[in-house]
């Protein structure tokens, strides 16, 4: 049996948290699965804000027609 490492969060810089956002739908394409659900925390590494954000940021792309609902 192997032991899982701690996860690594993509945004530890300040600098990479100006990349959730709805315009940059090529990026937040690595947080939603093959079916256009959104990945869960324990899959991203992500914070609870930062999750947040990159929802809400998903959901806007989506809206405008940037990102598919579905595949």
């Amino acid at each position: 049996m192997f032991t899982r490492g701690k996860k690594i969060n993509p945004f530890n810089d300040k600098e990479k948290l100006e990349l959730i956002n709805w315009k940059s739908y090529q990026f937040l394409r690595q947080f939603t699965t093959r079916f256009g659900n959104l990945k869960p925390r324990k899959y991203t590494g992500l914070s609870v804000s930062q999750q947040k954000k990159v929802r809400k940021a998903i959901i806007r792309s989506r809206e405008l027609g940037l990102m598919p609902y579905i595949k």
